[in-house]
């Protein structure tokens, strides 16, 4: 059966009045669809509280005294079922409006004014209706931020650019800090107290240098309620705005079990054959996590960090912000294949920078278990090619920008247009709350941005039903008047919120390339597959299908438009490579999801002479 999907732009309003004023030709604004407004109408308030009942309804227009019960008693019967469904109540004198608000009513309309303008009655509802439409959505994306913080088993948090006022912190405080986030936010110095004697100094100068624009990293002790003591490693970015440090977004992590392991293994690794002081260029031992834990004089030496700060900064706060991406590489080289070589500038103590070339190899126990990496580092002049790797990483970064603002700026940005419309029709606070709605959700995505930049992303995968995340994404997506054909009922091992963005990117990529006068597509070939067809009008293409279905070992996206030139598929996921205008990060994003996943991507013609594009190497899971 045919699942179809109303236009975003569509509102059902239920009129409430034996002389109604509203009839479906009313003309709306410039911009809008005249046939956009469905009415139901009656004139008794007990007929359209049994319709409320069983019918999806976006906003009521009602008359202040109907024939069964006063407007406002209607409008209590309402709120018992709905407490946030916009009621517009047509007053007959002013000297009510404000009681009548005051007691439920979203908003009041003059009878004789929509007497002469039944234009203007039409788009106050229409107003109220999306107002509360953005005000649902800001809402639902502001607890699904919240909730995906609290599926992290790190402590993240947002503290004021002067740590005076905690913005956000999720529950993992309680079990890092054995203290409440109530306590917290109520005092929100209160995690100080917790800090060992010796380390709260360097804490607080830590704290400092984030509050004037520098991103920090170290570790310190702790000492919950309880009198345990553990070790916490802490991360910290500033975001600033126009020379100025707004908030400070952080994660913290408990490492004592590292501590206790590197405690351990001093001993166990320290050895008479290995005079490493004695050697003149740098020399450092990590353990299995990759942390430093042992190092020469000349380590101390060429830093000018004290043996004690050494022991207590993360092995990439020894270099500079622009390397630390290579030194991560070059050690995860190491473990993987036993060896490696890199070249990373050493950041010192006083804040300049020293190139060096580093060497590395695989340590491994009697029974072959590794117990980390050792190697050796010396001082080189900068070389040539020092220049061009810096701009290969700028362009890394440039790149990673892009895809940020391809994939969530843009909807944002949607919203804030539609907004900007409203407020020019009608002045009223609420839209003042959906824009600030809008720059909370802009500051969140900041924020999830920087803490993005320091993490490292992990594949969570799990059962995911390919019609669900497909349909899921129809309704995300501009499609205008495109038809969806679905012909599977595959359930994939995959990371939902991945598999989702690269359906995405396919649906659009074939919305903006492939728009082509209407193609017959041949029939299946005999491939016993659940169908459905799905459809929008938004006016972003016409007489195109979009079919998603099943291989062997994977799926395939396929449009009947005008097709991928043979002499461009090899080249369509390259950064930036677009066929049309946009910024052309599309398939690169689907390119990456799909080798995070250890699958494989081609591009093809379709039957119908179209684009498509075949995943495979996926694993199938049980329905």
């Amino acid at each position: 059966m045919a699942d179809t999907y109303a236009p975003a732009d569509s509102i059902h309003v239920l009129q409430v009045d034996d002389t109604p004023l509203l009839d479906e030709t009313v003309e709306f604004p410039a911009g809008r669809d005249p046939d956009s407004l469905t009415l139901t109408t009656t004139d008794r308030a007990d007929s359209a509280l049994e319709h409320l009942e069983d019918n999806a309804i976006d906003g009521i227009v009602a008359a202040d005294d109907l024939s069964d019960r006063s407007g406002r008693a209607f409008v209590d019967a309402v709120r018992e079922r709905d407490s946030n469904l916009p009621v517009l109540l047509l007053i007959e004198s002013e000297s009510v409006a404000s009681n009548a608000v005051s007691n439920g009513v979203t908003d009041v309309f003059s009878r004789d004014t929509a007497v002469e303008r039944g234009d203007l009655l039409a788009n106050r509802i229409r107003l109220l209706v999306e107002h509360h439409q953005s005000t649902e959505i800001a809402s639902r994306t502001r607890r699904q931020l919240t909730e995906l913080a609290e599926q992290s088993n790190e402590l993240l948090w947002v503290f004021s650019g002067d740590w005076t006022e905690i913005q956000f912190v999720n529950s993992a405080y309680e079990t890092l800090y054995g203290r409440s986030v109530e306590s917290l936010q109520a005092d929100p110095a209160e995690f100080m107290t917790a800090i060992h004697h010796t380390d709260q100094e360097r804490v607080m100068q830590a704290m400092q240098r984030v509050s004037a624009g520098e991103s920090v990293d170290l570790e310190f002790r702790i000492t919950k309620p309880d009198g345990e003591q553990r070790w916490v490693r802490a991360e910290a970015q500033p975001i600033v705005d126009d020379g100025t440090v707004i908030r400070i977004v952080g994660a913290s992590r408990d490492i004592t079990e590292r501590k206790r392991r590197e405690s351990e293994r001093v001993t166990e690794l320290d050895s008479p054959d290995a005079p490493v002081d004695a050697v003149p260029d740098l020399f450092y031992e990590l353990d299995e996590n990759g942390d430093l834990a042992r190092w020469n004089d000349a380590l101390a030496a060429a830093t000018g960090h004290e043996d004690a700060d050494l022991a207590s900064m993360a092995l990439t706060a020894l270099f500079a912000p622009s390397d630390r991406e290579t030194v991560r590489q070059g050690i995860e080289t190491a473990f993987e294949t036993g060896e490696a070589s890199f070249k990373a500038d050493l950041l010192t103590a006083d804040g300049t920078t020293v190139p060096y070339e580093f060497t590395g190899g695989r340590i491994t126990a009697a029974d072959g278990s590794t117990l980390g990496v050792a190697g050796i580092g010396r001082e080189i002049s900068p070389p040539d090619s020092r220049q061009q790797a810096l701009e290969q990483q700028n362009e890394r970064l440039d790149e990673f920008a892009s895809v940020v603002s391809h994939d969530l700026r843009n909807p944002l940005d949607v919203a804030r247009g539609q907004l900007e419309l409203a407020q020019i029709e009608h002045d009223s606070e609420h839209l003042d709350a959906v824009e600030r709605a809008h720059d909370r959700i802009g500051q969140l995505i900041e924020d999830l941005l920087s803490l993005a930049r320091n993490g490292e992303a992990a594949l969570d995968s799990e059962p995911v039903p390919l019609q669900t995340v497909v349909e899921q994404c129809w309704q995300t997506v501009e499609t205008g008047d495109v038809t969806l054909e679905l012909r599977t009922s595959a359930v994939v091992r995959a990371d939902p919120g991945r598999l989702r963005q690269l359906f995405e990117n396919l649906i659009r990529n074939s919305v903006e390339h492939g728009q082509t006068p209407h193609t017959e597509k041949q029939g299946d070939t005999g491939e016993q597959r659940v169908t459905t067809s799905i459809s929008q009008s938004q006016g972003a293409a016409t007489d195109l299908t979009i079919t998603v279905g099943e291989l062997d070992d994977g799926f395939y996206v396929a449009d009947d438009g005008v097709g991928i030139p043979a002499d461009e598929r090899e080249n369509v996921f390259e950064g930036g490579y677009s066929l049309a205008s946009g910024p052309g990060f599309g398939l690169r994003i689907v390119d990456e999801i799909v080798d995070t996943h250890g699958w494989s991507i081609t591009v093809a013609e379709s039957d119908a002479g179209g684009a498509r594009f075949e995943i495979t190497g996926v694993e199938f899971d049980a329905a």
